[in-house]
């Protein structure tokens, strides 16, 4: 019950969001139709019991579902150290409510497949950031379910020494029920874990490739996406083993880059080399630092 709940709640997220993304998209030329998209995104909230994350919330007027975004379609003004923004469309006005310094910071990073994730993880790591690297994580929590993950994806997939993640990625990656099963099966199970790890730690760094899919990002402060072009990807897995095909089945099962960024926080493009990738983590290291003193 609780998997297909968790599951529900994913697939709403994701229409939510998207959602969004489509009344952005047409609200200067077809308003009208942005208000539409608006409505369908309270239905489905509605619907499926999802509360609208906040900082979707903050983007429109729960009155009469305008955009509330810059220029002639809101007015901001400050009153009693509250942030007052009025709707211009019906005049109605809503508080935000401010943010508090934090006394710790989580980075969520995400991007494709040979990206670089790792690479800015250990270089944050580096920096002084507790990190943590989903992927390993999951893998621990399926060592736990071996009986289900044997049950559920076959025995060839489980021998003495454990499971055969090689097997278990290939099998799932041509099979996209099968990885969705996985996916329900292991991502709230990684949530559990991270939610415990990252109480109490000043500056936490966290790898998650799914970071969207999951629904995971309000774990963290801030999401840092990693880019970079495809024939840059494909030459550094190239490398590492893994053919072609493999690796465009992987980015296949991903959000496509595009979709990464418009939900990004931060952007680090990573098609040069290590010494320039350092650099640019290292300038947004110094922003986080400013951000929580």
């Amino acid at each position: 019950m609780k998997k297909n709940k968790d599951f529900i709640r994913k697939i709403a997220l994701e229409r939510m969001y998207r959602l969004m993304d489509l009344a952005i998209e047409e609200w200067k030329e077809k308003p009208e139709r942005s208000v539409d998209y608006l409505k369908l995104m309270k239905k489905i909230g509605m619907r499926n019991k999802v509360k609208i994350p906040k900082e979707l919330k903050e983007l429109y007027c729960k009155k009469c579902f305008s955009l509330l975004m810059e220029g002639k379609d809101k007015e901001v003004r400050v009153k009693n150290k509250k942030v007052l923004v009025k709707c211009r469309k019906c005049g109605k006005i809503k508080e935000l409510k401010t943010k508090e310094k934090k006394e710790n910071f989580v980075l969520g990073i995400t991007g494709s497949i040979g990206s670089g994730k790792s690479e800015v993880l250990k270089i944050l790591e580096r920096k002084g950031f507790a990190v943590f690297d989903a992927d390993k994580i999951a893998k621990k929590e399926m060592e736990k379910k071996r009986e289900e993950i044997k049950e559920r994806f076959g025995k060839e997939i489980v021998s003495k020494q454990g499971i055969e993640f090689k097997k278990l990625a290939t099998l799932v990656f041509n099979n996209r029920k099968k990885l969705e099963e996985l996916n329900e099966l292991i991502h709230p199970l990684v949530r559990q874990r991270l939610e415990k790890e990252i109480k109490g730690r000043k500056l936490v760094a966290i790898e998650i490739p799914l970071l969207f899919e999951s629904g995971m990002e309000n774990l963290c402060d801030k999401v840092l996406v990693v880019f970079a072009k495809k024939e840059k990807i494909l030459e550094r897995k190239e490398k590492q083993g893994m053919s072609k095909e493999e690796v465009e089945k992987r980015m296949q099962n991903q959000m496509k880059m595009k979709d990464k960024k418009k939900k990004a926080d931060v952007v680090v493009e990573n098609n040069s080399d290590l010494k320039e990738l350092q650099q640019k983590v290292n300038e947004l290291t110094e922003e986080i630092l400013g951000e929580i003193k």
